[in-house]
């Protein structure tokens, strides 16, 4: 019917009347429209620009319609639009070329459809994964169903974290499940590169959930070295809940066999928390430089816990255990972890009440040597306990003891052959103690005890031999301590390091008087200088300390202007009236055991200095000026650490001195590493090397770079690790390479052998 101009206008105005902009038309919901018309008693159409909105109290709030034309039953709340259809949510949008939908369930069924829905939180901690983009996730398909509030079905469609004109990757699937801030479940999936398929899945499990512990499959990582060859590394992750998870782990060598691993780790309260994690590796007999490496089987086990108990008492446990001390060198990346050759496991119960504390532990330590053989140290148990800080009425003087038994464990082992030289150990040391002056510029303390201690095997009168003979060593132990008197001068530099500066001379002196000691020849020297104890002896340490503490800033709110160590230097050094004791003093590092006895000690060294605060250096050094043939340096250390937010650097130089110069017999190494983070983490990589400089050898150098684009990412590591001299490892360098992939939300993982540098979690 055609109206005449005049008729159209009236009802045009009669219509706008009758439900003006903003108007509830669709129950529950404002609208905005071009025009509309009532169908029948219980169907509207609308047409023209038109846009409705969720009413802000109702439970369609922050829900929005875009479309060109719009039926809707009212009754039943059934809707249906056509084009340029977009349905926004606060966190989701979708457009479509249509779409059924019921205003009172809010679901729907939308057609030749793409959505966008944002991460969240989750997106924030992870930007450097989206670059300048923001973070969200963008799907589409065919049809796009709307199966609750957040939960959408796709078919024959697709999903990506890469919102960009061009994906950079994208999983295509015919039918998928997503979840917002949850998962994504998609079946017979392809995950495609640049449009390439690279990979198929028949079920593909992808985490979206907003607080980064989503259960779900990890992105693989490759591998390849010349020892164990190729190998591909999985993982799954199982967010057990908000205290605890755990990771699985398979290594599939593609020549060598499979490993497979797990870590479970939990957080229950701050003194309840632990980790666990076990390896075992499987390989197959293989031919590696000509020679044949025999099947293996292997298993490596670390782990830590700290439990709080009743009664003021608390346990703890670790272990860091290794079956194979070959395969723990051989295919660890990390440079540590290669070299390390000692296995170890612990346990304990302690507790204090007041002045009463008792400490209950097993540890055992077992280290190899290049050859095989291993030296095992340790207590299977041992009960310490300790009584201090007593006044003894208004005197000035506070009584203690403190009482030690148990096994310790002395094992050499030798190929087939076993030397146990373990024992029983009792010790038992009442002492006194009185602070003859606490003044801030001169401090004085003196002690006397009276050291028991119990062995129940002794040696032969050889004093090489042990035998199965108790022995008792008794005695006194005086000594004075003397700190001060210490000057001090304030400066105001008001330079760029300092507005104030505070120099401190610290000296320090102590006597120690041992009374003579009749059964020492015959005490078994089984754990360690602590229980070589030279008799009849006095000894007298003296020393300097010079502090440089500055101050920038003088706001007491501003914690750039709290006072720090600049500088601090310290010399030290002992002199002893029976030259044996200088071989077992444990103050000093470098030459216990190999030095020539001296009634002198070295001199020691020790220097911090941070000139900055992301600037730390430390330094060690003990000289030895009474040496004659021997070397007077007798070893030193230098560590240098550098953190800012982009750079992370450590350099550590040691040397240390054993035996004759002419024997050679010393080491010497440098170890640097480095790492860089450019764009707030979006790429960088990592540099360090291990350099034996005394055999000019380049023992480890290790390359690690990544780099995250606007919705994914890639890691590159290469390494070179240099075995030769080491019998038990058939090839004399291995070289290793290893690549991961990240997808913009999903990270990776380091695999058992620190593959990128990291842990496993």
């Amino acid at each position: 019917m055609r109206y005449r101009p005049t008729l159209f206008f009236l009802a045009v105005v009669t219509a706008a009347l009758a439900a003006p902009a903003g108007a509830q038309i669709v129950p529950g919901w404002n609208s905005k429209q071009f025009t509309w018309e009532r169908l029948d008693a219980d169907r509207l159409r609308l047409v023209g620009e038109i846009e409705i909105e969720g009413d802000p109290g109702g439970a369609n709030a922050g829900q929005k319609f875009f479309a060109d034309e719009l039926e809707l039953n009212t009754r039943t709340g059934d809707l249906t639009a056509r084009g340029n259809v977009v349905f926004k949510t606060p966190t989701t949008q979708i457009s479509a070329e249509s779409v059924t939908f019921n205003t009172k369930t809010r679901l729907g069924t939308f057609t030749t459809a793409h959505g966008i829905a944002e991460l969240g939180e989750r997106g924030v901690r992870n930007q450097s994964m989206f670059g300048t983009m923001e973070p969200e996730i963008y799907f589409h398909g065919e049809v796009i169903e709307k199966i609750g509030p957040d939960k959408y079905r796709l078919r024959h469609g697709a999903f990506t974290t890469c919102v960009q004109p061009t994906p950079r990757w994208e999983i295509v699937s015919g039918n998928a499940t997503i979840n917002l801030h949850d998962y994504a479940m998609l079946r017979n999936a392809v995950i495609r590169v640049k449009d390439v398929p690279v990979f198929y899945l028949p079920m593909l499990y992808y985490p979206i959930q907003d607080d980064d512990r989503a259960t779900g499959i990890l992105i693989p990582t490759y591998g390849a070295s010349l020892a164990r060859g190729q190998s591909i590394s999985n993982a799954f992750f199982w967010a057990i809940n908000r205290s605890q998870d755990a990771t699985f782990f398979h290594d599939w060598l593609f020549s060598r066999g499979n490993g497979v691993g797990a870590e479970y780790r939990y957080v229950l309260a701050p003194q309840a928390q632990g980790s666990l994690s076990y390896y075992f590796l499987n390989e197959n007999a293989a031919q590696i430089n000509g020679r044949t490496q025999q099947p293996r089987r292997s298993t490596k086990i670390t782990g830590g816990l700290s439990q709080g108990l009743p009664f003021n008492l608390s346990a703890r446990a670790n272990v860091d255990y290794f079956s194979d001390v070959t395969v723990q060198q051989l295919y660890n990346n990390n440079f540590q972890d290669a070299s390390q050759s000692t296995r170890r496991y612990s346990g304990g119960i302690s507790g204090a009440w007041r002045g009463l504390a008792a400490n209950g532990n097993f540890q055992r330590t077992e280290t190899f040597d290049p050859a095989g053989n291993s030296t095992v140290l340790g207590s299977e148990p041992a009960l310490t306990t300790s009584f201090t800080g007593y006044k003894l009425g208004i005197l000035p003087v506070f009584a203690s003891i403190n009482a030690e038994a148990g096994r310790i464990v002395f094992i050499q082992k030798f190929g087939t052959t076993i030397n146990d030289l373990s024992l029983m150990k009792a010790d038992v040391v009442p002492s006194l103690r009185a602070p003859l002056s606490s003044l801030p510029f001169l401090q004085v303390n003196a002690s006397v005890a009276y050291r028991t201690t119990y062995f129940s095997e002794s040696l032969a009168a050889d004093k090489r031999t042990q035998i199965e003979t108790p022995v008792t060593r008794r005695y006194a132990d005086m000594r004075l301590d003397v700190v001060g008197p210490v000057f001090s001068k304030v400066f105001n530099p008001n330079n760029a390091i300092a507005d104030r500066l505070k120099h401190i001379i610290e000296p320090s002196y102590s006597i120690q008087r041992r009374s003579k000691i009749p059964s020492q020849d015959f005490i078994p020297r089984t754990s360690g200088a602590y229980d070589t104890i030279v008799g009849d002896t006095t000894q007298v340490s003296y020393g300097l300390a010079n502090r440089v503490m500055v101050r920038k800033g003088s706001s007491p709110d501003d914690q750039s202007g709290a006072a720090r160590e600049l500088l601090t230097v310290n010399l030290r050094q002992s002199y002893y009236t029976d030259e044996r004791a200088s071989q077992f003093d444990p103050s000093y590092s470098y030459g216990t055991g190999f030095r020539k006895p001296s009634p002198f000690s070295p001199v020691s060294l020790t220097a911090r200095a941070a000139p900055t605060i992301p600037i730390g250096i430390d330094f060690r050094l003990e000289y030895d000026p009474t040496s004659q043939a021997e070397r007077k340096l007798l070893g030193f250390g230098l560590n240098g650490m550098m953190r800012t937010s982009m750079i992370e650097s450590a350099t550590g130089w040691s040397r240390q001195a054993f035996g004759s110069a002419s024997s050679g017999s010393s080491n010497n190494y440098l170890n640097q590493g480095t790492s860089l983070k450019f764009r707030d983490g979006r790429y960088g990589g990592t540099v360090t090397f291990n350099y034996d400089i005394g055999r000019s050898k380049l023992i480890n150098h290790r390359y690690i770079t990544f780099y995250n684009s606007q919705c994914c990412g890639v890691s590159f590591e290469f390494q070179e690790y240099d075995y030769s001299g080491n019998t038990n490892i058939l090839v004399s360098k291995d070289r290793r390479f290893n690549m991961s992939f990240t997808l913009a939300g999903v990270g990776s993982f380091s695999n058992f052998f620190g593959a990128f540098g990291g842990g496993t979690y």
